[in-house]
């Protein structure tokens, strides 16, 4: 009786630890980034800006470069962006009502300096033969 105890009690955590390490379509794909990146604790708040990264690549090391990069360029677009617009609104009322909208936006950065932030966890997932590495970074505002 104990050894069957013993044995579902095994089967019970090992089936509890058992999940999905491997991304096969799209929708695996989409859940891993929700799981990882929407977690309460990864949120940023008014002092600290947090922004979730990935990046595939079939050299491990290419594909943790892409996460990282796309995670600065996520935090240099927070922290400093400048967004240059122009609009022009033309209106007119005689026999016939004319409308014009024009709107002209460009997001530029320059000279973004992150050097301060830090990785605060990272995730290696295999897809397709190559790796999926997804990045937390957080970055202290002063």
């Amino acid at each position: 009786m104990r050894i069957v105890i013993i044995l579902m009690f095994g089967l019970l955590l090992t089936n509890c630890s058992n999940q999905k390490k491997v991304i096969k379509s799209p929708d695996d794909l989409q859940s891993f980034v929700n799981i990882f990146c929407e977690k309460p604790s990864y949120k940023s708040t008014e002092k600290v800006i947090k922004v979730c990264s990935n990046g595939f690549s079939k050299d491990l090391n290419i594909a943790t470069q892409k996460s990282l990069m796309s995670g600065k360029l996520k935090l240099a677009d927070i922290v400093s962006h400048s967004l240059v617009s122009s609009e022009v609104i033309t209106h007119s009322e005689n026999k016939s009502i004319v409308k014009t909208y024009n709107l002209e936006a460009t997001s530029t950065l320059n000279e973004v300096s992150i050097s301060n932030y830090r990785v605060v966890h990272t995730k290696v997932i295999l897809e397709k033969g190559g790796y999926r590495v997804m990045h937390l970074l957080s970055l202290k505002i002063s």
